[in-house]
C-alpha cells in the first residue's frame, strides 16, 4: 500500500513527494510509532482507516482512505488497510 501525509500544511503535489510503500499493517504501525508526532503510543487497536471521498481520486488514481491514530488524521493511503 502507498501512504502519504494527511496534513493541511501541504498541497497534494507536496504530499505526493513524501509517498512511501508500506508492506503490511505491522509495518504501518511501526512507521506511525516512529514518525507520527502527536504523541502517545501507536497500537493496532488505536489505528483506524476510513474511506475518504466518493471514489477514485482522478488526480492521482488512488482509492483514498484516511488512516487515523486515536481518531486523529495521520496519513492517507491508496486503499483500505491490509
Amino acid at each position: 500500500m502507498k501512504i502519504r501525509p494527511a496534513t493541511p500544511f501541504m498541497s497534494l503535489g507536496q504530499s505526493m513527494k513524501h509517498v512511501r510503500e508500506i508492506g503490511s499493517r505491522a509495518e504501518l504501525i511501526a512507521f506511525l510509532d516512529e514518525e507520527w508526532l502527536r504523541g502517545g503510543p501507536v497500537t493496532d487497536e488505536n489505528v483506524t482507516c476510513i474511506k475518504w471521498g466518493d471514489g477514485i481520486d482522478e488526480r492521482i488514481g488512488w482509492d483514498t482512505h484516511l488512516i487515523c491514530v486515536d481518531g486523529k488524521a495521520a496519513l492517507f493511503s491508496d486503499g483500505p488497510l491490509p
